[in-house]
């Protein structure tokens, strides 16, 4: 066994030329909290570069080494993946975007790509592509969707409080008026280093076809963005981020879309931490739900499988505990008053279920309206159909009792 390589930061996906001569694989600009770029390592003593730090600084999914010794790369733009070509030299080409969306692809013999695909009102699908001519689509999995109305969200882009570029998108609920004021419901993806991008998503969907507006806030710390967005928020989970997410709150107010008194907040992992930390930090949310978060991080990083990860954003516990507890929404637990869902797998390890019985405890301590649900054997992700139905219902229940509680015909 030679050792070859050593990145500083994670890495992921190494790939051998076909050749034998070199190793491509995606990692971490220097020692950063997400794998970004991708790199190449001669094998015979040769060096490593980044190929597409200066030329995309965009974050690499999915690649694929091809016979003629280039890689072709799924390249994550905002709310869209781009297929680009990477030579060897660092030299890159990009594919001009179609209506669907890819992810995951493999590529033929005959150079042949097959990718599967969809947005955010088509579910995915298989498609073949040549490389020159548009795709074709050559599966009907989901067929029986077409007989279901999907909203188009709009892409819209909004300043933040230090004037940051936020880019996000917004679900109008079925039949909006313009300039009608409507419950608005912030969803929070997971991460941070995660990000919203043009797929179906079913909680948005949902809300919006029973009368809420949706926001969903790439803020940073997301992923599909440069690589210093990505790395704009060590040691300040709820500083920068939950201030994007309010001014895109106070961006839908002014548009006269939002109703300031009738305002939610939602998300899973790093999304329900936000729900969490938001009820701590303001009573302009009237309702939250916080599926699998993190209440006190510093008891996370004890009892997660992967603290690597929480250590680039806060070193450690031991060292820096006022760093955790001032971003942990048990910190601050007695200045909450909005009522919350809480959600959680019985069986999750990478955000514990002790992180949201934590959140309960002390909800219920300081009399705050709450419900805690846990769903046995389920991980991170809730799998089971009868526990996803069970959920979807109880989210729409919350916002809907919550939110909707002083318009007309409801009490």
């Amino acid at each position: 066994m030679t050792s070859l390589e050593s990145p500083r930061g994670p890495f992921e996906m190494p790939e051998i030329s076909g050749d034998g001569s070199q190793i491509a694989y995606i990692a971490a600009r220097e020692d950063g909290p997400h794998p970004h770029d991708l790199y190449l390592k001669t094998i015979n003593g040769g060096g490593t570069r980044n190929l597409t730090g200066q030329s995309i600084d965009g974050p690499v999914g999915h690649y694929v080494w091809l016979k003629d010794g280039t890689i072709l790369a799924a390249v994550s733009s905002g709310f869209r993946n781009l297929f680009t070509w990477i030579a060897t030299d660092g030299q890159v080409r990009a594919v001009p975007g179609w209506s669907v969306n890819p992810s995951d692809f493999s590529v033929a013999d005959d150079g042949i790509i097959a990718f599967v695909s969809g947005n955010a009102t088509q579910l995915p699908e298989l498609w073949l592509w040549n490389g020159s001519s548009p795709p074709e689509k050559v599966s009907c999995f989901q067929e029986s969707w077409s007989k279901i109305a999907l909203l188009q969200p709009e892409l819209i882009q909004y300043r933040s409080f230090d004037g940051t570029s936020i880019e996000a998108s917004l679900l109008k609920p079925v039949g909006y008026r313009d300039n009608t004021r409507v419950p608005l419901v912030v969803l929070v993806h997971g991460g941070p280093t995660g990000n919203w991008s043009d797929r179906f998503d079913a909680w948005g969907q949902m809300l919006a076809s029973r009368g809420f507006a949706v926001l969903n806030p790439n803020v940073r710390g997301s992923t599909g963005y440069l690589h210093r967005f990505l790395e704009a928020n060590p040691a300040d989970w709820g500083g920068g981020d939950f201030r994007d997410i309010m001014s895109g709150v106070d961006y839908l107010i002014g548009r006269g879309v939002a109703a300031p008194d009738r305002l939610g907040i939602g998300g899973w992992s790093y999304g329900g931490y936000m729900a969490a930390w938001a009820i701590t930090q303001t009573n302009r949310f009237k309702a939250a739900v916080a599926g699998a978060g993190m209440s006190d991080l510093a008891s996370e990083f004890g009892t997660e499988p992967k603290p690597a990860y929480d250590r680039w954003y806060y070193g450690l516990p031991c060292e820096n505990p006022e760093r955790f507890a001032k971003s942990s929404p048990i910190a601050y637990i007695k200045k909450a008053r909005v009522p919350t869902l809480i959600l959680q797998g019985e069986a999750d390890t990478k955000d514990p279920i002790g992180q949201s019985q934590q959140l309960c405890r002390g909800l219920k301590y300081y009399g705050v309206k709450s419900e805690f649900v846990v769903y046995p054997r389920e991980g991170h992700s809730i799998r089971e159909e009868k526990h996803q139905l069970d959920m979807y219902r109880r989210i729409l229940a919350w916002f809907e009792t919550y939110l909707k509680q002083h318009e007309a015909g409801n009490s």
